[in-house]
């Protein structure tokens, strides 16, 4: 079996394989691609009050968890609720660039966001979303991996079976299939694109540590952002990693961690779930400061026609 999985790696290309293991669902993108190319579009409420004009893929592959996965549901409410006018997004591993949506509209006119992923579907999914909404202006897309240096990294793509993500390489992995992929740093992104960001969110699988060494610069000021971060706790240990390691970090820079709640979480509530998204924010007023819970934010509404476009 495990001959013939490597054959399977070495004989069949990889954007083969990714479309054979769910046909319903590539049958399902390159019906939903046709409609785009043929001029269609369908308007997706995400939020009583905001609606996006979105590719035919969007919903189905894209922005439907947002709408009925509960933890899902409860961390993007959670973002939005946090947004404040002006507010400044690096949305790190940004998938179809939701987040970064939302800060464009719950923060206004002033509101700015730069999304990272290294997937090609997904950057180009994202600049569509951007132009069909007249948003273009405002989020920049960069196509690389965050992590703790800047250069290269061999990255997979698992294709529409993951609605289009690239993964860091396993060691069944040949090099055949691996995609060389820019790598950038937060530190790095913050000084090329001369921004501060009030917001970073970050859901990269599993390489959440890389992502925050690579961000200590940004992370150690007084107006350091506000961290909205996916935890894969049993995926790190799988590769060989300690979950803990991230938290210590956090510590360090002085943030205090929260649930999507507001509740406060010790670091044995997060290393007992195998995937958890938290919330850390800067504690200022010194390590002997207690905070059971975060601070309420204002929600604050706008027009939608500030993002619609007809």
């Amino acid at each position: 079996m495990a001959t013939a999985k490597r054959l399977a790696r070495l004989l069949i290309p990889r954007e083969v394989r990714n479309w054979l293991r769910s046909p319903t669902g590539s049958m399902g993108w390159a019906w939903a691609q046709a409609k785009y190319f043929a001029g269609a579009t369908q308007v997706v409420q995400i939020r009583p009050g905001w609606s996006l004009i979105c590719h035919p893929a969007a919903y189905r592959f894209a922005y439907s968890a947002q709408i009925n996965d509960p933890d899902q549901v409860a961390e993007f409410d959670s973002f939005v609720q946090a947004i404040t006018p002006g507010a400044v997004l690096f949305d790190v591993g940004a998938h179809f660039g939701l987040f970064s949506l939302a800060t464009l509209h719950y923060g206004g006119a002033s509101a700015k966001s730069v999304a990272v992923d290294p997937s090609p579907i997904a950057a180009a999914f994202i600049k569509k979303q951007a132009k069909l909404n007249g948003l273009s202006g405002r989020l920049r897309v960069l196509q690389a991996a965050a992590s703790d240096r800047v250069g290269w990294q061999g990255m997979v793509s698992v294709g529409i079976l993951s609605n289009g993500y690239f993964v860091r390489p396993s060691s069944e992995h040949t090099n055949s299939e691996l995609t060389l992929t820019p790598t950038i740093t937060l530190d790095q992104l913050a000084e090329d694109f001369k921004l501060s960001p009030s917001h970073v969110k970050v859901d990269v699988e599993g390489h959440e540590l890389a992502v925050i060494r690579g961000s200590v610069k940004l992370l150690s000021g007084e107006n350091a952002p506000v961290l909205f971060i996916e935890l894969h706790n049993e995926i790190v240990r799988q590769s060989g990693g300690s979950p803990d390691e991230i938290l210590c970090l956090l510590k360090t820079l002085r943030y205090k961690t929260f649930a999507t709640s507001g509740d406060r979480l010790d670091d044995q509530a997060i290393l007992d779930r195998p995937l958890i998204r938290i919330v850390a924010k800067k504690d200022l007023r010194g390590p002997e400061a207690v905070q059971d819970r975060l601070p309420e934010e204002p929600l604050t509404e706008f027009s939608d026609s500030i993002l619609l476009v007809s």
